[in-house]
């Protein structure tokens, strides 16, 4: 009886370490750099496709072979075709790709990505410079990586799809993507007021947001201001003295303040906040502005 137990428990423990082995090997397995993988072809592709901000365009492609089943990251570049050759969505040479990312793949697409995609591929910065192109064949590609949980890119694991599909009758509209921007208002700029009419005079008085921090709510400007008593605030759009004003307090008055070396930081408050950063006796120069909404911070430089 004892031969027969042990001869049991020999066994189980061979069946524990060959279990353990295939979990190790499962939990870590050998990545394989993939050489290809394919974009199917949508029954879409002849329709006439109106993008807008409600409906997305639907995309499939095959898993790159990674040597398993591998959680990927799959990313879609968009361009337009002309003459048979892809202008792709980049930036300094590089691929752009759209925002949302993937982890399955099948892909609903907003069409609001795809629109700002081919309006920033036409050139258009501003919204007000929008022309509409009509129908045109609009390309795709898939980008497959396998990333760390830090969001890295494994080496080796990166890839486009071998091949594109294209939608022949698609068209964008006007979803430019513009820096927003916020006012100066002061004696610099003469207090006209800041209403729809200054729009012109204000035009020059902005400070904006960086290209790239779209939607940051942070601003910079650099303004060359005269010498004398420099008195300011900021306003979010041009509605009149009172709904849209910022500054260092709620009350309509000016707040002594000085620059320590060349720089000035201080807080902003943003809820019709009329008080007035005052600096007596400024020498006049280059100021550098930057205004920070979200940490209610703003740091004033003199270049």
């Amino acid at each position: 009886m004892k031969k027969i137990l042990s001869l049991a428990l020999m066994i189980l423990g061979g069946f524990a370490m060959l279990t353990s082995c295939s979990t190790d090997n499962d939990s870590n397995p050998t990545i394989k750099s993939p050489t290809k993988f394919s974009i199917n072809a949508s029954p879409m592709a002849d329709q006439y496709i109106q993008l807008s901000q409600d409906n997305n365009v639907n995309l499939t492609w095959s898993q790159p072979d990674y040597g398993y089943n591998a959680f990927a990251t799959y990313q879609i570049q968009v361009g337009l075709v002309k003459d048979g050759q892809v202008t792709w969505f980049e930036k300094d040479g590089k691929p752009k790709f759209l925002a949302s990312t993937y982890t399955v793949c099948n892909a609903n697409i907003s069409g609001e990505e795809i629109s700002e995609a081919l309006c920033a591929i036409d050139g258009f910065k501003y919204a007000e410079d929008y022309v509409s192109q009509g129908f045109r064949e609009v390309a795709f590609r898939v980008y497959s990586s396998i990333n760390t949980s830090m969001k890295a890119e494994v080496a080796g694991t990166g890839i486009l799809s071998d091949n594109y599909v294209t939608f022949k009758h698609m068209a964008a509209y006007n979803a430019v993507k513009s820096p927003g921007y916020i006012y100066l208002v002061g004696n610099c700029t003469d207090w006209q007021t800041p209403n729809a009419g200054n729009t012109e005079h204000y035009s020059t008085w902005r400070l904006f947001e960086k290209d790239d921090e779209i939607g940051s709510k942070v601003y910079y400007g650099t303004f060359d201001l005269p010498a004398g008593d420099l008195q300011f605030r900021f306003y979010k759009a041009l509605t009149g003295w009172d709904a849209d004003s910022m500054g260092p307090q709620v009350d309509d008055s000016g707040v002594p303040s000085e620059f320590s070396g060349s720089v000035f930081e201080g807080s902003i408050m943003i809820d019709k906040a009329k008080g007035t950063w005052l600096f007596s006796g400024f020498a006049g120069g280059t100021v550098e502005m930057k205004v920070d909404l979200n940490q209610k911070k703003v740091k004033f430089e003199i270049k």
